[in-house]
């Protein structure tokens, strides 16, 4: 008898281990919405009750032919994998192709795995095993038929059902202007079409850290990377009229090569707009001007009642890897030009500040006619104009931040300090 308990016990854990969370099945449990880019998926009559598939109503997504369409679904939580770690749907397909489940998130993680598709005209039955992948990090389900092709078609999709989800942590949102140097903040970089980007020690300054994009030999002429990950920045980049432009310094290996910046609304990415700029110098840093009021050619004209809050960057635009050979660039200091004005486009030295933790002031060694504080994640907090070599900190709030100081002659000093 206790040989009997001992196996039905684990039994029923093995059952509680791997339960599955019924995602949507188009019928009485659509629990998550199935979203989709350029469109999602509708609830229809199943068109072949038969098989393995015998249900009233399922899922029917009519892909268009937009290279990267996709189906999605945002949680209201971060998927537990000690529930299970696998995914698993029920699709049906007209040809045979390749499909992608991926795992976002908002801070710009991820994890995907592909399953091919041979059988066509009935319903097939699709796993996605995510064993080993981190528990309570993402909250979106990124869904792909017929991965990267741009085909229309349409295909029918049915009892979604995975790992469950718990409460997710806030998004961290980063804000301009970004540099790299705060080692606990998630920039949220996000590679695609074959860029490997990382966040790394400036190999010309050993005291500043930059972001590192090498566009490898695979990559196509479209491959970029995004800062800020998918939940975008936490406000819009303030474009009005006259002012439309931003800067980045950049570190290229040679000069002439074509650097595009995208801006969008991470809700929304058909709301965009792209520009170029033009490497001037090799193997040394430059600060590139993107004005988004001469938007790249075939691209969306600036549209000033969008929320433009997410930053893609694409290097040597246009070329794809197997054409121009592995190539590694740097960037750093992203930021909007307000007023025709960026501190980038000074020199700027790292200075220090004493004292340091400070409670109530601090002092510079220089004297100033700017001074700017910003937080750690970007946010512009304290701005005065003025020659004393003393500034009050005493409003505020405890933590870290930056602060740039702009003397008489343009030299721009930087300088970290903690508030207690």
């Amino acid at each position: 008898m206790k040989q009997v308990f001992t196996f039905l016990a684990l039994f029923i854990g093995i059952i509680t281990v791997n339960a599955q969370y019924i995602y949507n099945d188009f019928d009485d449990n659509q629990n998550e919405v199935v979203m989709g880019w350029p469109n999602g998926a509708t609830t229809v009559a199943n068109p072949d009750a038969s098989g393995i598939n015998t249900s009233a109503n399922v899922g029917e997504w009519v892909r268009s032919g937009e290279q990267w369409a996709h189906m999605y679904m945002e949680l209201n939580g971060a998927i537990d994998f000690t529930t299970g770690t696998t995914f698993e749907l029920k699709g049906h397909f007209p040809i045979a192709c390749q499909t992608l489940l991926k795992l976002e998130s908002a801070d710009g993680a991820f994890v995907e795995v592909s399953v091919d598709v041979t059988t066509t005209g009935e319903w097939v039955q699709l796993s996605y095993d995510f064993a080993g992948a981190e528990s309570g990090i993402y909250n979106k389900v990124v869904i792909f038929f017929d991965f990267a092709v741009s085909a229309d078609n349409t295909f029918y999709i049915d009892d979604i059902q995975g790992p469950a989800f718990n409460d997710a942590p806030p998004p961290t949102q980063i804000d301009l202007p970004i540099n790299f140097d705060d080692e606990n903040l998630n920039y949220g970089l996000i590679d695609f079409g074959g860029n490997a980007s990382s966040i790394i020690v400036d190999p010309e300054n050993t005291d500043n850290k930059v972001a590192q994009s090498i566009k490898t030999d695979a990559a196509e002429l479209w491959a970029g990377t995004t800062v800020g990950g998918n939940a975008g920045f936490a406000n819009p980049i303030p474009f009005v009229e006259g002012q439309t432009s931003m800067t980045v310094s950049v570190w290229s290996p040679e000069a002439g090569i074509p650097v595009r910046l995208k801006v969008e609304d991470a809700g929304d990415p058909t709301m965009s707009v792209e520009t170029e700029a033009m490497t001037t110098v090799a193997e040394a840093w430059e600060v590139l001007t993107f004005d988004f009021s001469n938007e790249a050619t075939g691209t969306a004209a600036i549209n000033f009642d969008y929320n433009y809050n997410k930053i893609s960057i694409f290097f040597n635009f246009g070329i794809t890897g197997a054409e121009a050979g592995e190539q590694t660039y740097y960037w750093d200091n992203v930021e909007f030009l307000e007023d025709g004005v960026s501190i980038s486009e000074f020199s700027i030295e790292e200075f220090t500040v004493y004292p340091n933790p400070a409670t109530s002031y601090i002092n510079l060694p220089t004297g100033s006619n700017d001074i700017k504080i910003y937080s750690i994640s970007g946010t512009m907090v304290s701005e005065s104009r003025s020659s004393d070599l003393s500034v009050d900190v005493s409003e505020l709030s405890k933590g870290a931040y930056f602060i740039y100081s702009q003397n008489n002659d343009g030299k721009v000093y930087h300088s970290k300090f903690i508030k207690q």
